[in-house]
């Protein structure tokens, strides 16, 4: 019964062993999710088998198999959020062989996911909803709206990738609404000449989805997002500066701040509010860096997108119609309010936006993983 007892000791203490290297082995692959290719790779990596990290020369015959999989049960799952580590392998015996038993087999199974909701996130849409997102490419009027189309669907496939227990999510227009129950109505450039007016029209929320995972059609964030009209000129500095407030107001301590900034041109306005030698208004792209840096050294990671930037033909401007001074291009203004220039997305014509948010929101999720006892 000792050797027994003995026996049965050290086939469990292997087998913890291979599940703590099945483990370390999902968890670095989901690491490189959702690109299956580079979590098969990876996984194996940290492994058992050959020269991998966690190999165990203690344990023979050992077999491995990594596959990536998609939990329905998960949010993310484009084309694949989860990778699962099957091991399998052969321990020789001390006592048992006395009855014949010279050898046990173990077997081991780990599932990682990500994005798994690991970190929380406080997130809040930035969106420019300016008369241009009403305009063909050579500014006629389009009364379809197509671009402000293209941005709703583009938003709406990015809520489709977080969790709403954990991730709560705002929106921010420019210009702003004259007041949040007429922020369905047609934006107007004489809303930024008020300090009453709300460029945060949709605080940060967590309705956004069903129980089953699809979008809240009737929630606040969603409803809005489909609301919303376009009409007026160009101001960031504002809205920025609004999304950061409400992240401060009612973001949580816990959570990872983010700003998701999207404009289709350059600033060439400001608040009347300000002084005509104002920044605001006399370089109010160069002010929308400025105010962007200011959430950045907060630690937020601010995302920018440039849409059909291709099309704008005035360029960063005044108030008064006069160049800013120094020159900075559109480009150069949306880079900048951005993280780095890795966190700028441009498309540079018209189309559609769904490929940039779900690029931003699997960024986002990059690295949030996590063992679960699904699949």
């Amino acid at each position: 019964m000792s050797a027994m007892v003995i026996d049965i000791g050290y086939l469990y203490w292997n087998q913890r062993n291979l599940q703590s290297s099945a483990d370390a082995a999902a968890l670095a692959g989901a690491m490189e999710l959702p690109d299956a290719g580079a979590s098969v790779n990876v996984a194996k990596q940290y492994g058992t088998q050959g020269t991998a990290k966690n190999a165990d020369s203690r344990i023979s015959d050992i077999s491995e198999t990594v596959t990536t999989k998609c939990i329905a049960t998960i949010p993310g799952c484009s084309p694949v959020n989860a990778v699962q580590v099957d091991e399998t392998a052969t321990v020789n015996t001390f006592f048992m062989r006395v009855f014949g038993l010279n050898q046990a087999h173990i077997h081991v199974r780990a599932t990682a996911c990500s994005p798994c909701g690991v970190k929380t996130l406080d997130i809040m849409l930035v969106l420019d909803r300016t008369g241009s997102m009403c305009q063909d490419s050579t500014g006629a009027n389009d009364p379809a709206c197509t671009d402000l189309n293209n941005a709703r669907s583009g938003m709406k496939t990015f809520l489709g990738y977080f969790d709403a227990k954990s991730d709560w999510v705002g929106l921010a227009v420019l210009p702003p609404a004259a007041s949040v129950s007429q922020k369905c109505g047609t934006s107007s450039d004489a809303n930024y000449n008020s300090t009453s007016s709300k460029y945060v029209i949709v605080p940060l929320s967590s309705d956004y989805k069903n129980q089953d995972g699809t979008l809240n059609m009737v929630s606040n964030l969603v409803s809005t997002i489909n609301c919303v009209q376009g009409g007026g000129r160009t101001s960031y500095a504002n809205a920025i500066e609004a999304a950061q407030a409400e992240l401060d107001a009612h973001g949580r301590h816990d959570a990872q701040d983010v700003i998701v900034f999207l404009s289709d041109g350059a600033a060439n306005t400001g608040p009347t509010y300000y002084s005509p030698t104002s920044p605001y208004r006399t370089k109010p792209c160069h002010q929308g860096v400025t105010s962007a840096g200011a959430s950045k050294s907060q630690s937020v990671i601010v995302y920018s997108i440039g849409y059909a930037l291709d099309d704008d033909t005035g360029g960063c401007k005044s108030y008064s119609g006069t160049a800013e001074s120094p020159a900075i291009t559109v480009y150069q203004a949306l880079q900048g309010i951005a993280t780095s220039p890795a966190y700028f997305y441009d498309q540079p014509t018209p189309g559609q936006l769904n490929t940039i948010y779900t690029d931003i929101a699997k960024d986002i999720g990059k690295g949030m993983s996590a063992l679960t006892n699904d699949g």
